[in-house]
Parts: structure tokens; C-alpha cells; sequence
């Protein structure tokens, strides 16, 4: 009766340890890429204006602070969409800057050309932040607190590797080669997305 119960004790409930979550994994690979390879090509967005596009210097600012306001656009317009379709909403993102940033090589060789696609890169990389956190989220959502600590560890150690990696491509090789290296990161960050398509935390 209750002697039994009271020398019994409380029930300890051992809780296993979690295992290793492969949505966290998907996660943390898309966003060290995307961010590696938007920040290898962004820190030189100022010369790729001037040497490839041909814009006057005096317009680089007012351009990148149209970058800026594109990304605050994205900001919201990926917000609205990562409540209906999460995955498809990064899915979308990743492909979008894979293709901007090789396009800029290509296509952005004059003034409206190249400010046209740095608008669209900015639109595009503006939601960036709040859908990989999202998908963090949703990826671990029992231990939201570790996996906020670890995505902004992630993302931040990607900004100065990105910044750094930009640094080394410019001097070894040209310009031009650093947008097609945040293309190229840009898309295996897609491919990261696409193959996670199946995982339900995702969705």
C-alpha cells in the first residue's frame, strides 16, 4: 500500500540519448555552403561592379544599398512562404543565387545587366538567414536552443572561410572565378536541399 509506494521511491525515467539527426545534417551542410559561397563573391561585389559591369564608383554605394533593401524584400516574401512550403522555399533560394552569381560572369557585363542581377541576388540571399533558421528549427525542434547555437557558429565561421577563400581565389586566379565559386557552392547547396526532400522534419 502506500509504505510500499513511499519506500519504492519516485520512478526514474532514464532518457536515452538523442542520436545524431540527419535533418540537423542536411541543415548545417546547406547553410555552411550557401553562406561560404555568397560571401566568397560578395566581398568582392564592389570591383566585379566596376571591372565587370562598368558602373561609375560613385554608384557602387546606392547599388548596394539597393542590395540591401532587395534582401529585406526577400526577407519578407521568404517568410511568407517558409509557413506554406519550407523545403520548396530554400529549394527555391539555393537555386536562384547558383544561377545569379555565374550569370553575373556572363550576363553582367553592362550597367542595367549587372545591376539587374545584384537586385536579384540581394532578393534572393535576403531570405536566406530566416529560412535556414527555420529549417533548423524544424529539424531539431527538441533542442531549438543547441541547434540556434550551432547554426550561428556555422554560419558565422562560413563568413570569414567564404571572405577568406574569395581573398585566395582572387589573387591565384581572376575575379571572375570567385562568382563562379559561390555558384558552384550555391548548388551543391541545392543538391544538399534536394536530396532531403523526403525527410518529413523538413517539410
Amino acid at each position: 500500500g502506500l509504505r510500499r509506494l513511499l519506500l519504492k521511491g519516485p520512478e526514474r525515467h532514464e532518457q536515452r540519448p538523442r542520436s545524431p539527426n540527419r535533418a540537423n545534417y542536411f541543415a548545417e551542410i546547406t547553410s555552411f555552403l550557401i553562406v561560404t559561397g555568397h560571401f566568397s563573391a560578395y566581398t568582392f561585389v564592389s570591383p566585379a561592379l566596376q571591372k565587370l559591369s562598368g558602373i561609375d564608383e560613385r554608384l557602387v554605394g546606392p547599388l548596394l544599398f539597393g542590395f540591401g533593401l532587395a534582401g529585406v524584400v526577400g526577407n519578407f516574401v521568404a517568410g511568407a512562404a517558409l509557413a506554406r512550403h519550407a523545403h520548396r522555399t530554400v529549394l527555391v533560394i539555393t537555386v536562384t543565387l547558383a544561377a545569379v552569381m555565374p550569370l553575373y560572369v556572363v550576363l553582367g557585363r553592362g550597367p542595367i545587366s549587372g545591376a539587374a542581377l545584384l537586385i536579384a541576388w540581394g532578393l534572393a540571399f535576403g531570405g536566406v538567414s530566416v529560412s535556414l533558421q527555420t529549417w533548423m528549427i524544424k529539424a531539431a525542434p527538441q533542442t531549438v536552443e543547441a541547434v540556434s547555437s550551432l547554426w550561428v557558429a556555422v554560419f558565422n565561421l562560413s563568413i570569414g572561410l567564404g571572405a577568406l577563400a574569395g581573398g585566395v581565389i582572387v589573387d591565384l586566379l581572376t575575379l571572375q572565378a570567385v562568382l563562379w565559386l559561390g555558384g558552384v557552392c550555391a548548388l551543391a547547396a541545392a543538391l544538399a536541399v534536394w536530396s532531403a526532400r523526403a525527410n518529413e522534419n523538413l517539410r
